[in-house]
């Protein structure tokens, strides 16, 4: 392209895959370019990291075999300079590298966390202490770490494990009297099939405050049934908001290429209009020579 441009040849053909190459790639990272002499084009990343200057600079990553809910993903780098992720639901990145960068280190462990925290509510909740109270132990509700969390204080990768005891398989009435960790943390001592007190107790429980860790976007104190909710509608306003601003930037972008087509581009109605105008005009030139032809032939009649 350059050399043609330098040599004065149609550079036309080159130009064209020139800007089909820069949408292609402006799809996934967010680029601006400057055009020097002989359409000598630099790309940028939207950061101002040198993309393509006569040579395309290096974009490396290095995968991660497997994640854990404490797994901080690695960073892409362009020219040895790392990509930023995007913010907010109307999300700042440009490209979708940088969107799942957002999604990833981002969204996806904020949700984490607050899944994190009902687990550990739900521990919480269902704990059994024994007559005076000594080490709490999880109930019905139990975890790969086997002991009850301290409050307000996210666990990570907690509720990937979170689990029924088993014992409330084997023994149902566990649930009703308490024992899930031996005799000495049982509530029902008497043996009365009426007793109510356990489930009564849990049943409240889950309508009580509680710490929860301010760090998940949540509120810090809530019952359990209010977090949970409130987690819910973290998400779903997430994407509410993410599918409106998408809306608008969709929008944006159709009235954007509209106004670079018919300035730039081939507009379908300009050249059919142009077209017809063509028509009518041959069609007037070829009346015009046929009337002429006529008129000649019956001068030359005449003279002759």
């Amino acid at each position: 392209m350059q050399g043609a441009t330098a040599s004065g040849s149609d550079a036309s053909d080159a130009l064209d895959q020139r800007d089909k190459l820069l949408r292609q790639i402006s799809e996934i990272v967010g680029i601006s370019t400057v055009t020097r002499a002989n359409n000598d084009t630099v790309i940028y990343t939207s950061d101002g990291t040198v993309l393509f200057e006569n040579s395309p600079r290096a974009v490396t990553f290095q995968p991660t075999p497997g994640f854990s809910a404490a797994t901080t993903g690695n960073a892409i780098y362009v020219d040895g300079v790392p990509l930023k992720a995007g913010k907010g639901a109307d999300t700042t990145a440009e490209g979708k590298l940088s969107s799942l960068l957002q999604l990833r280190d981002e969204t996806a462990p904020k949700f984490q966390s607050q899944l994190d925290e009902i687990a550990r509510g739900l521990v919480t909740l269902f704990q059994e202490n024994t007559t005076p109270a000594t080490t709490a132990l999880p109930g019905l509700f139990t975890w790969a770490g086997g002991t009850v969390p301290v409050a307000g204080v996210t666990v990570p990768g907690m509720a990937a494990s979170l689990t029924i005891n088993p014992l409330a398989t084997t023994t149902p009435t566990l649930i009703r009297d308490g024992g899930f960790n031996g005799p000495g943390y049982k509530s029902n001592t008497t043996g009365n099939s009426g007793y109510t007190a356990l489930l009564d107790g849990f049943v409240t429980s889950l309508g009580v405050d509680m710490a929860f860790d301010p760090a998940t976007g949540l509120d810090g104190t809530s019952s359990i049934l209010d977090f949970s909710a409130s987690s819910i509608g973290w998400l779903e306003e997430l994407r509410s908001n993410a599918s409106t601003a998408n809306d608008n930037k969709t929008a944006l972008l159709s009235r954007t290429q509209d106004a670079l087509s018919n300035v730039t581009g081939v507009s379908l109605d300009e050249e059919l209009s142009q077209l017809l105008d063509l028509e009518q005009s041959y069609k007037a030139s070829a009346k015009l020579v046929s009337t002429v032809d006529a008129m000649m032939t019956s001068l030359l009649q005449a003279v002759g």
